[in-house]
């Protein structure tokens, strides 16, 4: 596996939830320089580093590995089309859903 290319997907699944690297480090329980070595892909990382990794950035082992994962402006187009057809009360009640899902992964 390409080192740098997993580097490079774990650093766009981490700005694309607008986690700076010391965010998804403390989340991952591993330091942020080693975060920053494994995003510029000059370490190898432990299986137990990617599952952490994917549990922090709530993913899986083939989005980090593999790159399978959609970006963020193509859900932000899946979203939008869906949203448009909601009313103004559905609109709230998911702004509030998706403020108790932050909160949830915060803990």
């Amino acid at each position: 596996m390409n080192q740098k290319q997993i580097g490079k997907n774990i650093k766009d699944l981490r700005k694309e939830q607008h986690m700076t690297q010391s965010e998804l480090a403390e989340r991952a329980n591993i330091s942020a320089i080693h975060l920053s070595h494994i995003e510029t892909g000059t370490v190898n990382m432990s299986l137990d580093t990617l599952l952490c990794l994917c549990k922090a950035l709530t993913v899986t082992p083939n989005d980090i590995l593999l790159g399978e994962y959609l970006s963020a402006s193509i859900e932000n187009m899946v979203f939008q089309e869906r949203s448009n057809h909601l009313n103004y009360d559905d609109k709230l009640l998911l702004q509030k859903i998706y403020g108790f899902m932050e909160e949830r992964r915060k803990k």
